[in-house]
């Protein structure tokens, strides 16, 4: 039984909710999935956020008309796990099926999340951390050179991330005395790949080459506008992103992490470091659900659900477990951001745009699609 049809057997109505309609899903063969977003209600939101269109009047109202007709167990999905979601979701007696909130924000800190790495003999990018001071800023172009990237705690499309070079202009970027992690500009590019710690095992998605800071689509050069399936990278980085994932995954199952989560490496000549997890549904699950759906594949936010669930038959993962070499799946994605990071227009083709992670090539059909 694929897992499409395992769902369809629960007595459960699954809503997702989707902030805006970029993370929107379209799941026709899972008969009782909904995907809720101020788009499709039709609803204004004072607060951008997933707590906040959870509780809206509108959103309880779809939710309680569609579970009185069916009967069925309502089941939560948040794009991000967070307290607030998860104290209506008590409140109300419904399925949450999500990590808990403090596993979220314990990984989505950039700054604990390099200890963590550090702990466990993850590679990272050789790195200080430190209040931000000038003290500090100087000692890291000591040692780093005169262009430093400083990233903060949290941050969203890399809005955390900055590259400086002087202080009197740094000094209005970051807050004194905020922690901050100082490393050096490196040469190279970013792969992503996406993940599902089930209960059973790690099941892992080919890596993706990650389009960053590409002019006119972002004015942030740490802004991701893109991915793209495949890499077309070399068996040696492959292997290396294969292992530190195996390895990051076993830290997963000590917090007892469970479900759907992403990781961001940056590859310099032929070494790979970890920079960043994103321990929820990712920018790019949509679109890589759709990839694998076309290539027939259970997709890993399925699994993902099922995590959650008190089910009678776990998902046996013997053939999913080599989706990492699956060289059928194609498929690029480019975003348009305004002056304030927020996605403003995407595109999404079942083909690859770059042949070379080294030397990104986007046709410019699409990008005069995007700006257009």
């Amino acid at each position: 039984m694929n897992l499409f049809n395992l769902l369809n057997h629960q007595p459960i109505d699954f809503f997702y909710l989707a902030i805006d309609e970029f993370f929107e899903i379209d799941l026709p063969k899972l008969f009782n999935f909904y995907s809720i977003s101020p788009h499709k209600l039709n609803i204004q939101l004072k607060i951008k956020n997933s707590g906040h269109l959870l509780n809206h009047p509108e959103t309880i109202k779809f939710i309680n008309t569609i579970a009185e007709k069916s009967k069925h167990k309502i089941a939560i999905i948040p794009f991000k796990p967070s307290a607030k979601i998860l104290k209506t979701c008590h409140k109300n007696h419904w399925l949450y099926l999500a990590n808990p909130p403090h596993l979220n924000r314990l990984l989505e800190d950039k700054i604990k999340f390099t200890q963590i790495c550090t702990e466990n003999n993850f590679p990272v990018i050789k790195n200080i951390i430190k209040p931000f001071t000038q003290n500090n800023f100087a000692k890291a172009q000591e040692i780093f050179g005169k262009n430093i990237v400083c990233q903060t705690h949290f941050g969203w499309a890399g809005n955390s991330t900055h590259l400086l070079s002087d202080w009197n202009l740094a000094k209005n970027t970051i807050k004194p005395n905020t922690p901050t992690k100082f490393s050096p500009l490196l040469e190279g590019y970013t792969l992503l790949n996406n993940c599902c710690q089930t209960q059973s095992g790690l099941i892992q998605s080919p890596p993706a080459l990650q389009f960053t800071g590409i002019k006119p689509l972002t004015t942030n050069p740490f802004t991701t506008v893109g991915r793209q399936w495949p890499a077309y990278i070399s068996p040696q980085i492959s292997q290396q992103i294969y292992n530190i994932t195996i390895n990051f995954s076993a830290y997963l199952k000590k917090i007892n992490y469970l479900g759907f989560f992403g990781l961001d490496f940056f590859v310099n000549q032929d070494n790979v470091f970890l920079l960043e997890c994103n321990p929820r549904l990712t920018a790019s699950f949509s679109f890589y659900t759709q990839i694998e759906i076309n290539n027939h594949l259970d997709p890993l936010f399925l699994f993902h659900l099922c995590q959650f669930l008190d089910l009678k038959h776990n998902p046996d993962l013997t053939s999913n477990q080599d989706r990492f070499f699956n060289t059928n799946l194609v498929g690029s994605e480019l975003v348009l951001k305004n002056n304030t990071e927020v996605t403003i227009k995407r595109i999404q083709k079942f083909i690859a745009f770059s042949s070379d992670p080294n030397h990104l090539t986007i046709p410019a059909l699409y990008l005069n699609e995007l700006i257009s």
